[in-house]
């Protein structure tokens, strides 16, 4: 790009937008469903237990380690990856 194309706002073709990226996870399917559904048992499990832990450790008096919440928030952001999946991007117009 130019500098008059960055000055002057339409002056250069804007490129073909895109529907996704390389990064999407592939569409849930009846062959990778039971995958699916393990990750969320897992993630669903792990993060009952964390929570459960974190109230018990404060529940006791005990200081809660500072990994502690990363690690909830992790699952938290990999449920929300695994569950977004076949959702089609909003392009904000």
């Amino acid at each position: 790009m130019s500098l008059t194309g960055a000055e002057i706002p339409g002056s250069t073709p804007e490129p073909p937008k895109r529907r996704g990226g390389n990064e999407a996870l592939p569409s849930v399917t009846r062959l990778n469903r039971g995958l699916y559904q393990l990750v969320i048992y897992f993630l669903g499990i792990a993060l009952l237990i964390l929570i459960l832990g974190w109230v018990i450790i404060t529940a006791v008096g005990k200081t809660v380690p500072e990994g502690l919440p990363v690690v909830i928030a992790t699952i938290v952001g990999a449920f929300v990856g695994v569950l977004s999946v076949g959702k089609t991007p909003s392009d904000g117009s």
